[in-house]
């Protein structure tokens, strides 16, 4: 049986969501924690002229009491922390690293008194999350729509082939070309290929290049806005590109083979077009939500009063930062040359990205704070439904995994999601659409 430390403590608010915790542990407990570790010491230590676990405590107090009392002080915060950090009614958060900013000179005749601060969940208010007015976009699955995606399942199965005709949109361009800023050369490539209005190449001239034939040469210049980067932005430079080589994607045709080869799921070109139909509405139905979400949001945390704690939004932009590097294999090497493309390295970067975390964690904490004022509770068959939801998406058995996650007592991990759905659910149903903007698929996208 674990016996309680004799001990005090209080708390005291302070600014920017900190707590400070003052404790004071009773002499006796000083005096035992002390009277151990002497102890102990005497067991192990090895001194000239005394056998090891021989040596007299009055000889091993004169020389190392300061230390002993310094171990004695660190064990006993360490321990004491530990014991009050259950009966906390602000806790300290899980993100936050208390900082021990008062310590008192421990002795053996008093008590001993230290204080810690530390961040805990801040305390918040924000304006009405019901009956918001937005403008509300609304989406229909245009034909065209339907025969650009079938496209880009086609050309997975696509041939090249050289054409000797002129440049148009769609084709794959083989260029050399030479950049200038003034009359200066920044950079020269000898064989590029530019994928004509895909823009995927660095400087997305694809635009410059369409009327062109293989061995033309066109000077131009382009004028770079904020939306090309904050490498580029509001920079004109001098392009000199000669076409070296024109190539054209030939597509093949739908037919009820290559749908079955596309789509397992499906059995004939009519039923894989369907399918895809279906898909787009589905997707531009998630994104007219999500966007009016959005917009409803952003309304919400212009009313948000409340400090977020600094160690918080440190959180979330390092979980930004994990997201950057898992997209280039863990290379920190890489990340950085991304950065540094936007002109930024990792302590700017994450300057840049504070205004974006802060407006993340204050919608959490407004969802969070519904959740308990609408008494929002998952239920099994909510969990059931959520898990659903990717179970189809990877083709698995809902039941199963549902029996499987309960099984091993893991539902609970879902209940977050699941409640924090359920409060998106209730501000969004309660939405009132001042204006519906109809718009196709590509304005949803841009």
């Amino acid at each position: 049986m674990v016996n309680n430390m004799e001990l005090k403590f209080q708390t005291e608010k302070k600014e920017n969501s900190q707590i400070q915790l003052s404790v004071t542990i009773d002499k006796n407990e000083i005096a035992s924690q002390y009277k151990e570790l002497l102890n102990e010491t005497q067991k192990n230590i090895v001194m000239n002229g005394f056998r090891k676990g021989k040596v007299p405590l009055s000889i091993i107090e004169t020389k190392y009491k300061k230390a002993l009392l310094a171990e004695v002080a660190h064990k006993l915060v360490d321990k004491s922390y530990q014991e009050i950090f259950e009966k906390l009614e602000d806790k300290p958060l899980a993100t936050s690293t208390p900082t021990l900013d008062d310590i008192e000179e421990i002795k053996l005749d008093s008590d001993f008194t230290y204080k810690i601060t530390y961040e805990t969940y801040p305390t918040i208010t924000f304006g009405e999350y019901k009956n918001i007015e937005i403008e509300k976009d609304e989406i229909t699955a245009s034909e065209k729509d339907i025969s650009e995606e079938i496209n880009r399942y086609l050309s997975e199965f696509s041939s090249i082939e050289t054409k000797d005709s002129q440049i148009e949109d769609g084709d794959i361009a083989l260029i050399e070309y030479k950049v200038f800023e003034g009359d200066t050369e920044i950079e020269s490539k000898d064989n590029e290929y530019v994928h004509i209005g895909k823009d995927y190449d660095k400087y997305k001239i694809g635009k410059e290049l369409i009327g062109l034939k293989s061995s033309d040469t066109k000077d131009f210049k382009k004028k770079f806005t904020d939306k090309d980067g904050d490498a580029f932005a509001g920079k004109t430079y001098k392009f000199k590109a000669t076409v070296k080589e024109v190539k054209v994607e030939k597509k093949p045709e739908l037919t009820d083979e290559l749908a079955k080869q596309i789509d397992k799921t499906v059995e004939t070109a009519e039923a894989f077009k369907n399918k895809v139909k279906e898909n787009l509405e589905h997707y531009a139905a998630d994104t007219t939500k999500q966007k009016a979400i959005d917009k409803i949001m952003d309304k919400i945390i212009k009313t948000f009063k409340g400090v977020v704690p600094q160690s918080m939004i440190d959180a979330q932009i390092d979980s930004y930062y994990k997201e950057l590097l898992q997209k280039v294999g863990g290379d920190e090497k890489r990340a950085n040359n991304m950065l540094s493309l936007e002109g930024l390295n990792k302590e700017t970067y994450r300057e840049k990205m504070k205004e974006k975390a802060t407006n993340a964690i204050q919608r959490s904490l407004i969802l969070n704070e519904i959740i308990k004022k609408e008494s929002i509770k998952a239920t099994e068959e909510d969990i059931k439904a959520h898990i659903n939801k990717f179970a189809k998406f990877y083709n698995l058995n809902t039941n199963d995994l549902f029996d499987n996650y309960k099984k091993n007592n893991q539902l609970a991990m879902f209940e977050g999601e699941v409640e924090i759905e359920k409060a998106i659910d209730i501000i969004y149903n309660s939405l009132k659409a001042k204006k519906i903007n109809k718009l196709s698929l590509k304005e949803l996208d841009d």
